[in-house]
């Protein structure tokens, strides 16, 4: 009777612990969050920077670049982490710096001195767009692309 009691006991365990076990698919769930929260939810990759101009588009992202992250810790603050391929030996580890929206479902966001518009985001992927006039008065774009 005792063995039935401590079996049964240990199957509940079980079961207890596997029902309050994250799902990792739902950690992509962006469902109610505000866009500031997205930005928080997770540390960035950032995979792409592309240059728009008369020329085409062009992708100026090396190596060293396509491994750096943006862990954003606050409303205001984030930290961008150069990773494992640094473009110059003495570029730094870690920097930290400032980011912030006007409000928190706003579609613009300032990062890295200039005002980006929140052209997508998901649970994984966030890109932003910057439109730039040049000296010749073309409009051109840059897009960062950021992913989990």
């Amino acid at each position: 009777m005792l063995r039935k009691f401590f079996y049964g006991l240990a199957l509940l365990s079980m079961v207890f612990i596997a029902s309050c076990e994250k799902d990792p698919a739902n950690d992509d769930d962006i469902t109610g969050k505000t866009k500031q929260e997205v930005f928080k939810m997770r540390t960035w990759r950032s995979i792409s920077f592309t240059d728009s101009s008369s020329a085409g588009v062009e992708e100026t992202y090396g190596a060293c670049e396509k491994d750096d992250t943006y862990e954003f810790t606050s409303n205001t603050n984030l930290t961008w982490k150069n990773n494992s391929v640094k473009c110059d030996p003495s570029d730094p580890t870690s920097e930290n710096l400032t980011w912030s929206m006007a409000s928190a479902d706003d579609n613009f966001v300032n990062l890295i001195g200039y005002k980006w518009y929140i052209e997508k985001m998901t649970g994984t992927e966030i890109v932003l767009r910057y439109y730039y006039e040049t000296h010749q008065g073309d409009i051109n774009t840059w897009r960062l692309t950021l992913v989990k």
